[in-house]
C-alpha cells in the first residue's frame, strides 16, 4: 500500500456566501462593507436578523432584479455603463461619455459627463450640504423657475419610485431641442441634497437614461467634500450645516 493510499483526503474549505451589490448588481461577498467594483456601501447598520432580515433581502434582491433589467433594457438600445466613484461620489455613467471635470466650493460634489458625439446627452450630479427645504420644496422651486425661463417647455413633476422604494422628486421638460430630466432627494440621513439632471436629443434617449442613473447617484456621506475643514482651498468659507 503506498503512502497516497494511506492519506486520508482533506475536505475543501466552502466558499464563502455570496450577495448581489444593492447598486451594480454583481456578486460580492455578503460580508463586504463596499462593493469592490463600484464602491458603493452596502449596508448602514448591521444586517437584521429574523423575519425583518428575510423581509430586507426580500426587498433588496427585488430591487437587484429591476436595476439589472434596467441595465439590459438600457444595453439593448445601445448603451453601457460605467462605475464613476471618488471619496464624494459614486454613480453609474454612460460608457465613452467624457468627464467635464466640474468643481463645487466646499460644502458642494459635483460630477459631470458628455456624450462627445452628441452635445445634447449630458449626466450631471450635484451633492450639497446643508441643502435649504425638503426635495419636494425644491422640485416646486425649480419648475416655477423653469416656467420664468424663455424657450423651456415644462413637462411632467412629481414623485417617481426606484428599485428599493427609494422616492424621488422629479420634472421633465425641453429646451432648445434637447429633452431634459431632473430628480431631486435627500441622502445621508437628511443631511446632503440630491440633484442628478439629465438631459438627451431625443425623449427615447432620455427615458433610457432615467431608468438607470438618477437610482445609482449617491454621495459619500464622510467625504472632503462634506467635512468639517476644507482641504482643498481655505479661501472658500464652509458651507453652513
Amino acid at each position: 500500500m503506498s503512502v497516497e493510499e494511506l492519506t486520508e483526503p482533506q475536505e475543501e474549505e466552502p466558499p464563502p456566501p455570496t450577495r448581489s451589490c444593492r447598486v451594480c448588481s454583481i456578486e460580492i461577498n455578503a460580508a463586504s462593507a463596499r462593493c469592490p467594483y463600484c464602491r458603493a456601501r452596502q449596508f448602514k447598520h448591521q444586517p437584521v436578523l429574523g423575519w425583518r432580515g428575510l423581509l430586507v433581502l426580500a426587498v433588496t434582491v427585488a430591487a437587484a432584479v429591476l436595476i439589472t433589467r434596467a441595465v439590459i433594457d438600457a444595453e439593448n438600445a445601445g448603451l453601457h455603463f460605467d462605475s464613476y466613484y471618488t471619496s464624494n461620489l459614486s454613480a453609474f455613467v454612460p460608457v465613452g461619455w467624457q468627464n467635464q471635470l466640474l468643481a463645487g466650493p466646499h460644502g458642494t460634489a459635483i460630477a459631470g459627463y458628455a456624450n462627445p458625439s452628441s452635445a445634447a446627452d449630458t449626466e450631471t450630479i450635484t451633492a450639497t450640504l446643508g441643502a435649504s427645504g425638503s426635495p419636494h420644496s425644491r422640485l416646486l422651486a425649480l419648475y416655477k423657475k423653469l416656467g420664468d425661463e424663455p424657450g423651456v417647455a415644462r413637462g411632467y413633476h412629481g414623485s417617481v419610485t426606484f428599485p428599493g422604494d427609494a422616492v424621488e422628486w422629479t420634472v421633465y421638460y425641453t429646451f432648445d431641442t434637447a429633452f431634459y430630466a431632473a430628480f431631486l432627494f435627500d441622502a445621508c440621513g437628511g443631511a446632503i441634497g440630491m440633484n442628478v439632471t439629465l438631459s438627451a436629443s431625443s425623449a427615447t434617449q432620455l427615458q433610457v437614461l432615467t431608468t438607470v442613473l438618477p437610482g445609482s447617484a449617491e454621495p459619500v456621506c464622510d467625504g472632503p467634500a462634506f467635512s468639517s475643514s476644507d482641504g482643498a482651498d481655505h479661501s472658500v468659507p464652509l458651507a453652513p450645516r
